[in-house]
């Protein structure tokens, strides 16, 4: 895998087995019926859009804000095109991605939100 190659690139590959072992034995396991869409939305990670805001306040307070959309929907269709997904099942992948993509959304603008609270006071 790609991430194991930065992984060792970092740490170097004497010290990178006893590492990697103790990650993988933290690893969660999924039902393997929900394998398929959590790869998916890893794998599109990087194909979502950002908005861009400044927020302002009182004596020239301004920060800038980037807050993550959802992945597009022509992202995924490509994305099941390429790893042949049937068409029956699609629907049901593309379902649970956005499900996924939303308890995402969600919690990274629940923090964004909670950031510029803080920002604004003090």
């Amino acid at each position: 895998m790609i991430w194991e190659l930065e992984f060792l690139r970092f740490i170097g590959p004497d010290q990178g087995a006893e590492i990697r072992e103790a990650i993988l034995a933290e690893k969660p396991l999924l039902p393997p019926a929900l394998e398929r869409p959590w790869r998916c939305w890893h794998d599109l990670e990087n194909d979502r859009a950002w908005t861009s805001d400044l927020i302002g306040g009182a004596m020239g307070k301004i920060r800038g804000v980037s807050r993550p959309c959802g992945i597009a929907w022509s992202a995924l269709a490509l994305w099941c095109q390429v790893n042949a997904v049937t068409q029956e099942d699609a629907p049901w992948l593309i379902a649970q991605v956005r499900a996924l993509d939303a308890v995402f959304l969600q919690h990274k603008n629940e923090r964004i939100t909670a950031s510029i609270a803080q920002f604004m006071k003090g």
